[in-house]
């Protein structure tokens, strides 16, 4: 199995490779990654970092990954905010991250943009919708695209060693596992801060009802 993965690797490494226009593939792949998100990030920063090396690798990754995530904010935004908001009123899971996201700290964005279980092109369209400012929104993406990067980056720049070792592999799987159960726990705990925000506007709109009943 290992050494099918390794081949499988060095044949991933080799189509990069051999496409034109050397770095600027390496750009462009996690580029139209933030555009079709079902490509794998993951898979395209680890051979970044193996092929041009971890400081070059790492810089492609992170700048052509947070460039296309500016432009499809750009776009939702400014181009598709009517058919992206009649979506939104059809699906609840936009609606379920929106009432999770709406309150949420730049800081807190970049650490839910870090996550790769998290679905972060979803909530760059929601951020679009409501109007985040440009600013803040580079900010955060870039920060937590950031620590993503790096992560993998030194995952793919020393992919041989981690094959090689099963110590490292179980780290590895580990750290996806802390990664998984992170994601799910910030899940779970916008969820909570999104229901009491709820209620506690619903409650407030019930005693503006009652005193305007009384006085009336």
């Amino acid at each position: 199995m290992l050494t099918s993965l390794q081949q499988w690797i060095i044949q991933l490494i080799e189509w990069l490779q051999e496409l034109p226009g050397g770095p600027w593939a390496g750009l462009g792949a996690p580029f139209l990654e933030a555009i079709f998100p079902f490509l794998p990030l993951v898979l395209i920063i680890s051979a970044n970092a193996a092929t041009y090396g971890f400081l070059l690798g790492t810089l492609l990754s992170w700048v052509g990954s947070l460039l296309g995530t500016i432009l499809v904010f750009a776009a939702v935004r400014y181009v598709f905010r009517k058919p992206m908001t009649r979506w939104l009123e059809r699906h609840k899971q936009g609606v379920y991250w929106l009432e999770r996201i709406n309150h949420m700290s730049p800081i807190s964005l970049g650490f839910l943009y870090s996550l790769p279980f998290i679905p972060v092109s979803l909530i760059t369209y929601l951020l679009a919708l409501i109007q985040m400012p440009l600013r803040t929104f580079i900010m955060a993406a870039g920060f937590g695209k950031l620590l993503v990067v790096l992560i993998f980056s030194v995952i793919g720049d020393q992919w041989e060693e981690f094959i090689q070792s099963p110590l490292r592999l179980s780290i590895l799987g580990l750290l996806l596992f802390v990664l998984w159960a992170i994601s799910r726990g910030l899940e779970e705990l916008l969820k909570r801060r999104a229901f009491k925000k709820r209620n506690e506007q619903l409650k407030r709109e019930r005693d503006a009802k009652r005193q305007t009943t009384l006085r009336s």
